[in-house]
């Protein structure tokens, strides 16, 4: 099974996907990583046979593909505890820096959230990897904005903790298919 997936896509949503078919003694697993042309591109030659992303593909260009969507998960506030006591959304907002994704639907989501809200957040960063928006939430550089799939082996272990307030953001999870 070969399959391709966005760089930046969350490591542990790609271990769930994976799951199923792990130490199955008939299946080989190849994994690669790139951006979503090069991997859209590679599914078009059949280089690979699916390609996991948080973007369907642009139908103009890839007409060819289905865009299966195997998940959807609310984007939510998460940071360690210290930072999340603030009775409402918009005092946390005001008061603690955030942890941005660039260019994605989460930061359109969060950019809409905070014009309605009238606020200008702190920001501690701009990442465009969720392996390191983890560890810069990890080492309490601010509040990440993410879907808890991201986090959740700090949040099980209670490293950090998830903001009560509902940002009313959802990211989408594809497997494309020719």
């Amino acid at each position: 099974m070969r399959i391709g997936a966005l760089s930046t896509l969350s490591r542990n949503f790609q271990i769930g996907f994976l799951a199923p078919i792990i130490g199955c003694q008939d299946v080989e697993i190849v994994l690669r990583s790139g951006s979503a042309n090069v991997l859209f591109e590679a599914l078009q030659v059949m280089a690979l046979d699916v390609v996991l992303t948080t973007e369907p593909p642009a139908r103009d260009v890839f007409s060819s593909f289905i865009a299966h969507r195997v998940a959807e998960q609310k984007v939510l506030l998460h940071g360690t505890p210290h930072r999340l006591r603030h009775a409402t959304l918009e005092e946390m907002l005001r008061e603690e820096p955030v942890i941005l994704p660039t260019d994605s639907s989460i930061r359109t989501g969060f950019d809409s959230l905070i014009t309605r809200l009238g606020l200008r957040p702190q920001v501690a960063a701009e990442v465009d990897d969720m392996a390191m928006i983890r560890l810069l939430a990890r080492e309490d550089a601010g509040l990440a904005i993410t879907p808890a799939v991201v986090l959740a082996d700090e949040l099980r272990e209670g490293l950090l903790v998830t903001a009560p307030f509902d940002l009313d953001i959802g990211e989408d999870f594809y497997a494309v298919t020719l």
